[in-house]
């Protein structure tokens, strides 16, 4: 907000001193042009208000979101709503955490038989009383 009225005084004073250098009509009567000045005075003005204000339209602020909302809001008017099976199909499959089912016990029945499959590895500690030490503490 201080940008814009900063910029429309200054654009203001740039336009006074543009007005008062310019040299005045010779013939005109001297009331004419006191009348004529400040109306044309008033309406370079408002052009300068509304470039300024058009210039500085802010596209991150409320008034641009609002915007976007009215256009997502008449944009999702048009769409169909979903049924109750397309409503439980998208919450199925956007399951967060999908542990249970068919395919998770197919794949723990997998993984069960790979790991039946590779035979067991000793680990070897270079020492003897380091692997009873390990046996030991892994018993409970």
């Amino acid at each position: 907000m201080n940008r814009i009225i900063a910029t429309l005084v200054a654009s203001l004073i740039v336009s006074s001193a543009a007005i008062a250098q310019t040299a005045a009509p010779a013939a005109a009567p001297a009331a004419a042009p006191a009348a004529t000045t400040k109306a044309a005075e008033t309406k370079a003005k408002q052009e300068m208000v509304q470039s300024t204000t058009k210039a500085a339209v802010d596209t991150t602020g409320a008034t641009a979101t609002a915007k976007q909302q009215a256009k997502n809001t008449t944009a999702s008017k048009k769409l169909a709503k979903p049924t109750k099976e397309q409503r439980a199909a998208d919450t199925k499959a956007s399951a967060v955490y999908p542990q249970s089912g068919t395919t998770t016990a197919a794949q723990a029945q997998k993984n069960t038989a790979i790991s039946k499959e590779t035979p067991k590895q000793t680990v070897k500690l270079g020492t003897p009383g380091a692997e009873k030490a390990m046996e030991k503490a892994a018993t409970p």
